[in-house]
C-alpha cells in the first residue's frame, strides 16, 4: 500500500499570512518541507485509489503529486480545510467519466449536500463543469470493505462536530483529534503506521493534540512508525529534534514530522 501525504498543514497552511517567523520565511520556498498545504492523504493499493478529504488545496495537491485516478473520496469531518475543495472533484469525474462515491459522517454528508447541492443531482446543471457525487454515510466504528481496502471508522473528539479518523488495513489516519477515547484507541491496536494530529507543543489547545499528547497515543499503540500531521508554523522540520529537546520531550527514533509529497510504503 502506498500512502502519499498530499498535505501536512493546519487549517491556515504554512507559511501563515503576514507572518515573518523563521519557519514561515523558510516555507515561502515551496520546495521546503516547511511548506504545508491543508491535511490530506491519497492511498493506492492494487490499482485502486482512495482520496481522504478535499481541502482548498486539493487540485494543486493531486496535480503536483501526479494523482491520476480516484475511485472514492472519504471525509473525516466537515471543517472547511477538509471539504472546501469539493467542487474541484469535477476534473477527476470528467477525466474518469464517472460519478464519484463519497463517504463520511452523516453530518458531513448533510453539509456537503447543502453547500454543494448542485453536485448531488444531474438535473441541476448540464455540461462539463459539474461533478456528480454519490453520498454514503459511515456510522461510528463501522467496518466496511471498499475497493479491496479494509476500513474502520474511528470516532475521535475534535471540537463539537462528529469527526472520524480511519483505520485502513494496518494504517491509522487521525488528522484532527484532541482526545482519542479508549474504545477508539482499541480499534487501532496492531497498526504498523500511524499518521496523527500534532498541531504544536501546546497541550492546552482545545481541539488539537500537541506533540507530547500525540506521542502518548503512539506509545500506547506501538506502531512501527509515527508521522505528525496538521502541523502549524511553530514546528520546524530543520530543527524539530532540537525543539523537542528544548520542550523536554523525548522524541523516539521512529516518530517524524510528515511533509507534503511524502510517500510511505506499507507492506
Amino acid at each position: 500500500m502506498k500512502i502519499t501525504i498530499l498535505g501536512s498543514g493546519t487549517s491556515t497552511g504554512v507559511p501563515e499570512y503576514k507572518c515573518d517567523c523563521e519557519t514561515c520565511e523558510d516555507a515561502r520556498d515551496v520546495s521546503s518541507k516547511n511548506y504545508r498545504t491543508r491535511s490530506s492523504i491519497h492511498i493506492e493499493k492494487d490499482g485502486k485509489h482512495l482520496q481522504f478529504d478535499l481541502g482548498p488545496n486539493f487540485m494543486d495537491q493531486i496535480v503536483r503529486n501526479r494523482i491520476d485516478w480516484i475511485d472514492a473520496v472519504i471525509f473525516t469531518h466537515s471543517h472547511a480545510d477538509h471539504v472546501s475543495g469539493t467542487n474541484d472533484i469535477v476534473m477527476p469525474c470528467r477525466k474518469q467519466q464517472m460519478d464519484m462515491p463519497i463517504y463520511g459522517p452523516e453530518q458531513t454528508m448533510n453539509i456537503l449536500q447543502r453547500n454543494f447541492d448542485y453536485m448531488f443531482t444531474k438535473e441541476t446543471f448540464q455540461g462539463g463543469g459539474v461533478g456528480h457525487l454519490l453520498p454514503n454515510v459511515i456510522e461510528e466504528k463501522e467496518r466496511f470493505e471498499l475497493h479491496g481496502f479494509d476500513i474502520m471508522s474511528i470516532p475521535v473528539e475534535h471540537g463539537n462536530i462528529p469527526t472520524y479518523g480511519y483505520r485502513i488495513d494496518d494504517f491509522g489516519y487521525l488528522p484532527d483529534v484532541k482526545r482519542l477515547p479508549k474504545a477508539s484507541q482499541d480499534l487501532l491496536i496492531g497498526i504498523e503506521v500511524l499518521v496523527i494530529d500534532a498541531l504544536s507543543f501546546n497541550p492546552r489547545h482545545p481541539t488539537h493534540l500537541s506533540v507530547g499528547e500525540a506521542l502518548e497515543i503512539s506509545a500506547a499503540l506501538k506502531p512501527r512508525e509515527t508521522y505528525f500531521t496538521h502541523i502549524m508554523h511553530r514546528l520546524d522540520h530543520r530543527y524539530f529534534p532540537e525543539q523537542c529537546k528544548e520542550m523536554e520531550i523525548e522524541l523516539p527514533d521512529d516518530a517524524y514530522l510528515a511533509y507534503d509529497g511524502q510517500v510511505i510504503q506499507l507492506s
